[in-house]
């Protein structure tokens, strides 16, 4: 039971995690010229729904950290977070309609495979 928590909470705080980079990617994707200016900061930061949910989401996935350090141990939690590399890639593609090569694939088997071990 506590190994189903485990990697059943690592995978939602890897989501969280992915989600919130996805939201930040498609808030400044919508930025027309960014500037380190106040106008470009007010009218198209600050206001863009896109960064500020891609935010909030990173800081509650930010507090799970927290709670995961403390229950889990490191050398176990740390290796599981790569399991956001998986979703990453595959919102890349869902989203972005990016293109993910055969030995980008292979690279990910590799990732998971090693997930399992750390796990076991």
């Amino acid at each position: 039971m506590q190994l189903i928590r485990l990697i059943l909470t690592a995978f939602i705080q890897a989501a969280m995690m992915v989600g919130g980079q996805l939201l930040l990617k498609l808030g400044m994707q919508q930025i027309n010229n960014f500037e380190w200016t106040w106008q470009c900061m007010l009218h198209q930061v600050i206001l863009n729904w896109g960064l500020i949910v891609g935010v909030i989401l990173l800081v509650v996935t930010n507090l799970l950290w927290l709670y995961m350090l403390k229950v889990y141990p490191f050398s176990i939690i740390y290796p599981l977070t790569s399991i956001g590399f998986v979703l990453g890639m595959l919102g890349g593609m869902l989203l972005f309609g990016e293109t993910v090569v055969w030995s980008q694939w292979i690279g990910v088997m590799l990732i998971m495979g090693g997930c399992w071990f750390i796990v076991r």
